[in-house]
């Protein structure tokens, strides 16, 4: 008997079973340029998000730079991750530049505003996860667009950080 057929109807609709399965849950967020698909970035996702990082700094140590390009770095680095699909003039960027990257994105405010997004929408299935609920699905698809209406607020703990 497979895992999957012993789980029951609640814990299938669950987002912390779902994700575990291989599921993501995945988002569509408006941006100034277009609209982009985020995923909720799972432990291996922040440990590939950490490992670029760390590339990106040719091995040098995180003291040995700015905060400014620390959090450059960051943004960067978890765009790259989490991002899983684009608007159309950004997949031909990836086509045409071998290892595109968020790097060569030359305007800063849509970086952080699409950051921005991707870490509210983090932070929205984080706090569905800590929920404890009785037998009610979280609400958060998996494997399907929604559209996520944020502020661009900066997070401020709860969702991604910046070096401070």
């Amino acid at each position: 008997e497979s895992g999957s057929e012993t789980l029951s109807n609640e814990e299938k609709d669950d987002v912390f079973t779902q994700l575990l399965m291989g599921q993501d849950a995945i988002s569509e967020v408006e941006t100034s340029r277009g609209k982009f698909t985020v995923k909720f970035p799972k432990e291996k996702d922040m440990l590939a998000i950490g490992r670029l990082m760390c590339i990106n700094r040719g091995g040098l140590p995180a003291a040995s730079f700015d905060t400014e390009t620390e959090n450059r770095n960051l943004i960067c680095s978890t765009l790259d991750i989490v991002v899983t699909g684009a608007p159309q003039w950004f997949e031909e960027a990836k086509k045409k530049i071998k290892n595109f990257s968020f790097e060569e994105v030359p305007d800063e405010e849509f970086l952080l505003e699409l950051y921005q997004k991707a870490c509210s929408f983090r932070s929205e299935v984080q706090k569905s996860l800590s929920e404890k609920k009785e037998s009610e699905s979280t609400g958060i698809p998996t494997n399907e667009s929604m559209v996520n209406n944020v502020d661009a607020n900066v997070p401020d703990g709860d969702g991604c950080d910046t070096v401070s």
